[in-house]
């Protein structure tokens, strides 16, 4: 039975670097076969064995698929010399073997895949930020090992990249080398054309706890109660009214107030599926929420009176200058209302949450379907239990109702 042993190349490329070879033993005799996996000498003892375990790992994998196509031969082996088997090998594993694979193009491949925008946005990015990483040069699916992700991730933090960014970018890093793995390999019929997985070695960065972004009742209140600024198109009036807005409509994230149709409004209520999640849930992500009488004059002083959407943001922004201005609009409060964190436009949404729990008590199952989020724990639970709309449509009023809205809807 042929063995297999690796080797590295005595001879170095001009970069340095030198060639992994796999040694095969078979009826007496050897031969080195050369694979597509090069490394740096520190990368190797001082006597020239391999050290990196991301590497040895790699090439035993290799090494389990020639196994395997040994196997697969049967008796025929026997009547074969080393450099026969080794043809029959390569063979067996034509498409694997040699298999080249640009991992920075391939992320922009799915990328290009990706239904929203801003998620596609976000996969250039990454790609961007890796080739700026590797210098340009082209970066071989197997070349991404553990060290590599490890390094990479290093260099993101000495450029000053925030930890929740660098554990996105690693996510999505995880998520493209998974559907690479998927698309060029067949398990079932023995074609391992990457066999590395990086991933199971590679330790991702812990994601930060998240900082409470929310306001306290208080600092809501005193939104709510600015007075209106005389002069026209008065970005503190808009920034208020979008944090109230938002917060009235059970934390409406931007991209749902913009593009919310006027076939959503159902008497007292809106139904409509989160922008965010509607493709990534079975359920479509699908929501009601109640408008409260107290606060119907601030929904009606931003109707559409065209009938093309529910809302009129659409009459003066696109959806992309819509977040732009509403954010920079929001900023404005810090000179009127100070408060210890900067304001930002999902401070509504967090502090409906806050407030949901820590003031009126609900659970936080309630709170979670308040949010319309996903729960994977209940996921086949809820499969089987009807939403009792009228359940939230009273804790959302408890909600609503803690702050007094005569102020902000006055005159209407």
């Amino acid at each position: 039975m042929a063995t297999f042993t690796l080797k590295v190349s005595d001879t170095r490329r001009k970069d340095g670097t030198a060639n992994v070879k796999i040694r095969v033993y078979h009826a007496g005799s050897s031969l080195r076969v050369s694979t597509n996996i090069y490394v740096t000498p520190d990368q190797l003892t001082r006597s020239g064995k391999l050290k990196d375990r991301d590497v040895i790992d790699t090439c035993e994998d290799i090494i389990r698929e020639w196994r395997q196509a040994v196997t697969s031969l049967g008796s025929a082996v026997d009547a074969m010399s080393c450099a026969e088997l080794v043809a029959a090998i390569k063979r067996q594993n034509k498409e694997a073997y040699g298999f080249r694979l640009d991992f920075v193009d391939y992320i922009r491949r799915v990328a290009a895949k990706k239904k929203k925008a801003s998620t596609a946005h976000t996969y250039h990015i990454v790609a961007n930020s890796l080739e700026r990483y590797i210098n340009g040069a082209m970066l071989d699916v197997s070349a991404v090992t553990s060290k590599l992700l490890g390094e990479y991730e290093q260099w993101l933090r000495d450029e000053g990249i925030a930890p929740t960014t660098i554990y996105l970018y690693m996510s999505q890093l995880k998520a493209v080398h998974n559907a690479a793995r998927a698309e060029y390999n067949d398990e079932d019929g023995g074609k391992i054309r990457i066999p590395q997985t990086p991933f199971t070695r590679y330790k991702m960065p812990t994601l930060p706890a998240p900082s409470a972004r929310g306001v306290d009742l208080a600092t809501l209140q005193a939104i709510a109660n600015l007075e209106d600024e005389k002069r026209i198109n008065s970005r503190r009036n808009f920034g208020r009214d979008m944090v109230m807005l938002s917060f009235a409509l059970g934390g409406m994230n931007y991209a749902d107030l913009w593009s919310l149709a006027p076939t959503t409004l159902h008497g007292d209520y809106i139904e409509y599926r989160r922008q965010k999640t509607k493709d990534s849930r079975g359920d479509g992500a699908l929501y009601r929420v109640r408008i409260e009488p107290e606060v119907l004059p601030l929904v009606e002083r931003y109707r559409d009176r065209t009938g093309a959407h529910l809302f009129n943001f659409h009459l003066r922004y696109t959806e992309k200058s819509f977040k732009i201005v509403v954010s920079q609009a929001i900023n404005t409060l810090e000179k009127s209302v100070p408060f210890s964190r900067h304001y930002t436009y999902y401070a509504a949404r967090h502090t409906y949450a806050s407030l949901a729990r820590n003031i009126i008590g609900l659970d936080k199952y309630t709170v979670h379907e308040l949010l319309n989020h996903s729960d994977n724990e209940m996921r086949i639970t809820d499969r089987y239990i009807e939403r009792d709309w009228q359940r939230l449509y009273d804790a959302h009023r408890k909600v609503v109702t803690l702050v007094e809205w005569s102020k902000i809807c006055k005159g209407e």
